[in-house]
Formats: C-alpha cells, sequence, structure tokens
C-alpha cells in the first residue's frame, strides 16, 4: 500500500523542503503538470475516462497510451457515470446502463493491455440526475465483477451518496465489491453552494472515515488498496483556489503515518467511531 497526494504547488514546495513526505504524487492527464511533479516523486496519472454518458467518444487514446508509457501509473481508471435521463426505477434504463458500462469497459481493457482497469464510484447529487442511477450500489458492484475491474472507492463520494440517500455511509459501502479495491479516495466534506462536496480539507469527521477505511483494511473486511490518495489540493480553477499549504503540512504527515508503504499496520484496540 502506497500513499499519493495531489500534485500542487503548495504540495511541491513542501516536498522540497523536506516538511512532508508520500509515496506518490497523483496528476491529471497534463504534461506539464506530470513534468513538474516527476522530479519530487514517482508520478502517477489519474485519468477523466468516463464511461456511460458518451465520455469514450471524446477520449484521446493516443494520450492517454503516451501517460502510460511515462509515468508510474499501476492501472487505468474510469469513473462510471450515465445519461441524465436514465432512472434507477427503470429497469430497461438499467440494462442498457449496464450494456454500457461491460462494453466501454471491455475496450479499455483492450487499451490498458496488462494493466487493472479501477473503476470509481461517483456521487449521487440532487442537481445530476445521472449521478443517481450510476451511484447504485448493485449495478456497481455486478459491473465491476463481471467486467473483470477492479474498484476505485472514493470514500468521499460514498460518503455524499449515503447522505443523499438518507443512510449511513456504511450501509452505502457495504454494497461495493470492497474484496476487489485497488485505490482509495480521501478527502474532507464540506456544504457548499447548498450541497455536501468534497475535495476540501479534512476536519475530525473526515479523518474518522479515514481511521475506519484504515480498520476495514486492517481486518480484512477490504482489500488492501495498492494506493491510498488524498485528493486535497491540485491545481487549475477547480482545486488551486482551495489548496492550502498549511492545511498540506498538518493533515499528509498524519495519513502516510496511516497508509503510507512505511506505515505499520496494527489492529486497533476499538473500533474507530463516527458517531
Amino acid at each position: 500500500m502506497r500513499f499519493a497526494v495531489n500534485y500542487s504547488v503548495p504540495m511541491e514546495k513542501l516536498l522540497r523542503e523536506g516538511a512532508v513526505d508520500c509515496d506518490l504524487l497523483k496528476c491529471p492527464e497534463w504534461e506539464n503538470i506530470v513534468s513538474a511533479a516527476r522530479p519530487l516523486r514517482p508520478v502517477y496519472v489519474h485519468f477523466e475516462i468516463v464511461a456511460g454518458n458518451r465520455g469514450f467518444d471524446h477520449l484521446d487514446f493516443d494520450l492517454i497510451q503516451a501517460m502510460l508509457a511515462s509515468t508510474q501509473t499501476p492501472h487505468l481508471n474510469c469513473h462510471l457515470n450515465a445519461p441524465a435521463n436514465y432512472s434507477p426505477q427503470i429497469t430497461s434504463d438499467r440494462v442498457r446502463l449496464r450494456d454500457t458500462w461491460l462494453k466501454e469497459l471491455e475496450a479499455l481493457h483492450s487499451l490498458a493491455g496488462d494493466l487493472p482497469i479501477a473503476a470509481e464510484n461517483l456521487p449521487l447529487q440532487p442537481y445530476s440526475s445521472g449521478f443517481n442511477i450510476s451511484a447504485d450500489p448493485e449495478l456497481i458492484d455486478s459491473v465491476i465483477r463481471q467486467s473483470g475491474c477492479e474498484l476505485l472507492l472514493d470514500l468521499s463520494h460514498a460518503r455524499i451518496t449515503a447522505f443523499n440517500l438518507g443512510i449511513s455511509a456504511e450501509e452505502y459501502i457495504r454494497g461495493l465489491p470492497t474484496d476487489l479495491l485497488r485505490e482509495l479516495h480521501i478527502t474532507g466534506l464540506k456544504f457548499y453552494h447548498g450541497f455536501l462536496q468534497d475535495h476540501f480539507e479534512l476536519t475530525d469527521e473526515d479523518f474518522a472515515y479515514a481511521a475506519w477505511a484504515q480498520a476495514q483494511i486492517i481486518q480484512g473486511a477490504w482489500r488492501t488498496p495498492e494506493i491510498v490518495a488524498l485528493e486535497y489540493g491540485g491545481v487549475g480553477e477547480v482545486f488551486g483556489w482551495r489548496t492550502d499549504k498549511a492545511q498540506l503540512l498538518e493533515q499528509v504527515p498524519r495519513l502516510m503515518d496511516m497508509f503510507g508503504s512505511k506505515s505499520h499496520l496494527v489492529t486497533p484496540v476499538h473500533q474507530p467511531s463516527l458517531e
């Protein structure tokens, strides 16, 4: 298990100062960012590949193959989405979405060669109706197993989905194929513009969920992921404005101790409380 952090300019400065450590830097599929990150730590790419809503029509397969060849990306990721007009209550929509996911995941297998495919759960949000069906755990579980893929569990996405369904995150995640866990994403949650959103700094509650996830891994309830990534911070207009050096300085060492390659995992005496 290795611990990764989103590349950002503040994270680069902290690494150069020797103030924090991580095993990997997680980068978007932007060559300038990958080039900036390479001298600091091994780099892997998190692609903006979306299955299920015609996202494959716009994929640059040459770019994907070039990025895979020039980085230490251990698996090819994708996001499971759906057309906005699909409903989880309509059987024909579920069948069409399942068939589309399976067809596009098969295409990714052909592109990736021997690399595993890790499919990520997206959050159910009231303003994005297509996510409602794509967040269905039964559908995600069956497609990942049938396609020979593995799970990229975004813990914050799962928590947002559970919140909007009115259930606990533990209940929602029990429906996902955590025995096929390949990568785990962690961020902080905050209400922003009226909705629960991710990619913020971690609070005590967020750390409690990180500790709970660690306990699932230690106890064997989940498969040990290859990578655990902190998705706080980054570049561009989506992530750059919420990247604080002081937050990285406080949070990266804590998570590195929990999930890094040099961490010494032991069974917790008590199950972390999420109350």
